[in-house]
């Protein structure tokens, strides 16, 4: 029978708990930005832990930075693993604010590990009359406190994400190990070593040759004692290894020992469990948004309205005699979640099999087969769902038109969190619910997901949407949905289902030039190293260019593999040398022929012979759309190659493209919001603003700017948008710094508003903590009075930024949304694709100029600006040659 202590200490392994939590949770991000997935992962595992093994004391232990007396020893040590990201970095500080709020001692110790401050704490606790009553349960992801299990101390350990956990005592080490004890762990990693903290151990000998001599020697010691008294069973290979290891083999040990006498103050009376600070721990869940949590905290279930864990609703198969029925049911509700069901793969292949419907307390499932089934998608009600777009493209596929009322989960999602990427709904279901609802890759197929998890999906977006919509209400944003992401997700549905066509025999004959001007580059280039290489290996051009070539390396960016290869590294050798030209423009070949010339071929779809892309609503911050499949935004718009790849995309035969493009529109939003007389009056008299700008930097007439000096100034405006400094408009210019200051000072002092106008942003920014566009899209600043200057620059760049991208981004929305009424009453004609500040559309040919003249009024007249807005319209067969 299993002893009973008097004492139960746990210890938090705090260091490799949050680096399992940030690997195995979603990206978790505040409103703000502020990434959080760490710090619920943590939390998580905290409250289950107090749940669970009701501790009579706890603390947590912590790496401190700097280095340990293990970096003293051995250099190398931990040298081979990578840097975490930052967003993992600066989610400690507020584990720590977490761990103080819930009253639980905070250990670390300067010149060691968190596992020296561990394995000291457990051997106080278990020494002395005390510790003859206390046992010592240590949480951690980390195997190295195998080495502390004992008859009084295990080690629960998360084998696999944060809910898979694994108790090991003596007979469970034993068990992992291969027979091995725990005092053996040590030297099996002496003699084996560790390759996550670059532990060498003996060169060539894996787990079975550790594992089998210390099965038969017991020790490190009592291994090379053997090898000393030369017995037979130590031969070959192995006795040839362990000798030359043998030094390695005893810094290995020293180096994988946990420190039993770490110089810090132990008190176990110090650990007891202590009352949360109720408050405290309140506020810091409210300001992470961990919604799910609340409901667990002990003691606060009567202070705060938490989401409730509602249990499993089985979802009722509807039957013919009951839809009706269920249709006038549905009439009655105000909101109705809606997911529909189907197989994996494009919307174009998949078979609608039905739709799963829920309430706050009701699920149903209502077949494809059964007659008249629509009917539940045209009830007076709201539908609530994730990624409608997808639903929308899906149903008129099926010929079925999708709810007039719909609110999109994920859309919503977004506005309030437009700086993080987990909008997907399992990321939302952990976030708001607490609840892991992924489905398993083995239960969805071809054939769609079973009913089950259906039911799971639309009563997460039941019970999420409420919450969602209350904090868009709070935000302000609500009309921004109302009036612009929501009536645009329909009108991005039907611009992927039109899709575009490609002419794929032009695409050929551009992949046959590219390849040869790639195999003449590659020749050249081989001729100017002098020997042959893999142009495409960075470690071999970096060979190649700074051994071989001994090109400069000053002022080149260098990493912990060398001296960087990247475009804006090898900009600054241009100068030095014919091959750095050479090896730019076979990279730009390369990408576009593998990123397009090679690749759009393959996207044609079968049924319609045209690519449809995915234009995605909810990933940049700003409010712009990207796309996907192709990612339309990164071809070239400059370059020769760029141009020609644009010509693939064409009208199909008596058709026409139409090409409208906001000329200068984010300039002439500055110009509006600054209120700067000067820049409205150029834009008001219609003058070139590169060519004015150019005359008043260098004190010129206008007629005597010349292309450079037009260039430069091109830079300074485009520059101010992106809150741009001396160095980043000296970079991109060629001009030096001062110069480069010059210009700035002159450009601020041309358009003194401008410049006011920015300074306002940044206060606002500051004292608000966020920015918003015209129409009150929002980008939040958590960063923005950061100490760290680079942090603090990038969160100003941003706030400058927002309001003039972001209200570009909601114009050419709304114009969108304009255009696509139209088109509704001209079937002949579509929108195809968006691309920067470009809209494209496909008409039949006859109707193109007068389509062209429609398009231009409605993009100049869908918002007024204090400055006259510019929509250049071209007409061509081709996107190239209506540009």
């Amino acid at each position: 029978m299993a002893k009973t202590y008097k004492n139960r200490l746990v210890i938090l392994d705090g260091n490799a708990i949050v680096h399992r939590g940030y690997h195995a949770i979603p990206p978790l991000h505040t409103k703000e930005g502020v990434a959080v997935n760490a710090v619920y992962g943590f939390t998580s595992i905290l409250l289950k832990v107090l749940k669970d093994l009701q501790p009579t004391h706890i603390v947590a232990t912590f790496d401190l930075p700097g280095p340990t007396f293990r970096d003293e020893l051995y250099e190398e040590y931990k040298a081979t693993r990578v840097k975490a990201d930052d967003d993992l970095y600066d989610q400690f500080p507020l584990v720590h604010e977490m761990v103080d709020a819930f009253a639980i001692a905070n250990v670390a110790v300067e010149g060691f590990e968190a596992d020296d401050c561990i394995g000291t704490i457990a051997k106080k606790a278990t020494s002395g009359k005390t510790g003859q009553d206390t046992e010592v349960i240590v949480v951690t992801g980390d195997m190295d406190t195998l080495q502390l299990v004992s008859e009084q101390v295990t080690v629960r350990s998360m084998r696999k994400g944060m809910s898979d956990i694994v108790t090991y005592d003596v007979t469970g080490v034993m068990d992992r190990m291969k027979g091995l004890t725990p005092e053996q762990v040590i030297d099996y990693k002496a003699i084996k070593g560790d390759s996550s903290d670059n532990i060498k151990g003996v060169k060539g000998i894996g787990d079975k040759g550790a594992t089998d001599l210390l099965l038969t020697f017991k020790t490190l010691d009592g291994i090379y004692s053997a090898i000393d008294a030369g017995d037979e069973r130590i031969k070959g290979a192995t006795l040839r290894k362990l000798i030359e290891g043998k030094e390695s083999a005893y810094l290995s040990q020293e180096l994988a020992t946990i420190r039993l006498d770490v110089p810090l103050k132990y008190s176990l009376a110090a650990y007891a469990r202590k009352p949360v600070h109720q408050e405290q721990v309140l506020g810091l869940l409210q300001e992470f948004e961990f919604t799910s949590l609340l409901s667990r905290i002990p003691g606060l279930q009567n202070k705060v309205k938490a989401v409730q864990q509602q249990t499993a609703i089985d979802v009722v198969e509807v039957t013919q005699d009951a839809l009706s029925d269920l249709c006038k049911s549905l009439t009655k509700e105000k909101q109705v979640g809606m997911v529909l069901e189907h197989g994996n793969g494009s919307f174009l292949d998949v078979v609608l099999g039905g739709v799963c419907l829920a309430t706050t307390e009701k699920a149903w499932f209502v077949s494809a087969k059964l007659d008249g089934w629509e009917r539940v998608l045209a009830c007076d009600t709201q539908y609530l769902g994730h990624n409608i777009k997808e639903d929308c493209k899906i149903l008129w596929q099926s010929g079925i038109e999708p709810p007039k009322q719909m609110f999109d989960l994920m859309v919503g999602s977004y506005l309030i969190h437009s700086e993080s990427r987990a909008h997907d709904l399992p990321a939302l279901a952990l976030k708001y619910l607490g609840e892991n609802i992924a489905v398993e890759s083995k239960q969805e197929s071809l054939f769609g997901k079973p009913v089950a998890q259906l039911g799971k999906e639309v009563r997460a977006i039941v019970r999420i949407a409420q919450e969602v919509m209350d904090q868009m209400q709070d935000d302000e944003l609500m009309e921004v949905y109302q009036t612009i992401d929501g009536p645009l997700i329909p009108v991005l549905g039907r611009m992927e289902s039109n899709g575009v066509a490609i002419n794929d025999v032009l695409l050929g004959k551009l992949a046959k030039s590219t390849d040869a001007e790639l195999e003449t580059l590659t020749s050249a280039i081989h001729k100017e190293a002098g020997q042959e290489f893999n142009v495409n290996s960075s470690t071999q051009l970096r060979e190649i260019l700074f051994n071989t070539l001994g090109l400069p390396t000053d002022g080149i960016k260098k990493g912990k593999t060398g001296y960087s290869t990247a475009a804006s590294e090898l900009e600054k050798l241009n100068e030095f040398h014919p091959i750095i030209a050479m090896i730019e423009r076979h990279r730009e070949l390369m990408k576009l022929k593998t990123t397009y010339i090679d690749v759009l071929p393959t996207l044609l779809h079968s049924k319609t012979g045209r690519i449809h892309s995915t234009f995605n609503q909810t990933v940049a911050a700003t409010g712009r759309l990207s796309s996907s499949d192709p990612n339309l935004q990164n071809i070239p718009i400059r370059t020769d190659a760029g141009r020609k790849i644009r010509d693939a995309f064409v009208a199909e035969s008596g058709n026409l493209l139409v090409v409208a493009d906001y000329s200068q529109i984010e300039l002439r939003i500055v110009a509006h919001l600054a209120q700067d007389k000067e820049l409205i009056r150029i834009f008001t008299q219609g003058e070139d603003v590169h060519t004015s700008t150019a005359a008043k930097i260098h004190g010129v007439a206008i007629e005597d700017v010349t292309k450079d000096m037009r260039r430069s100034a091109k830079e300074v405006n485009f520059g101010v948008l992106y809150g741009m400094g001396a160095f980043g408009l000296a970079s991109r210019t060629g001009i030096s710094r001062v110069e480069a200051q010059e210009f700035i000072a002159k450009y601020f002092e041309a358009f003194s508003g401008v410049k006011q106008y920015l300074d306002d942003t940044l206060a606002f920014a500051q004292t608000h903590g966020y920015v918003e566009t015209l129409f009150g899209r929002r980008r939040y600043t958590p960063h923005i009075s950061a100490s760290n200057f680079q942090v603090r620059a990038t969160a100003e760049r941003m706030a400058i930024n927002h309001p003039v991208q972001g209200t570009a981004a909601d114009v050419m929305k709304l114009a969108m949304i304009s255009l696509d009424a139209v088109i509704a009453d001209d079937p002949d004609c579509a929108m195809i694709m968006q691309v920067h500040d470009e809209l494209v559309f496909e008409v039949p040919e006859k109707k193109a100029k007068d389509f062209a003249t429609i398009v231009k009024r409605h993009m100049e007249d869908v918002f007024s600006l204090d400055v006259p807005v510019d929509v250049e319209v071209e007409i061509g067969p081709h996107w190239g040659a209506a540009k």
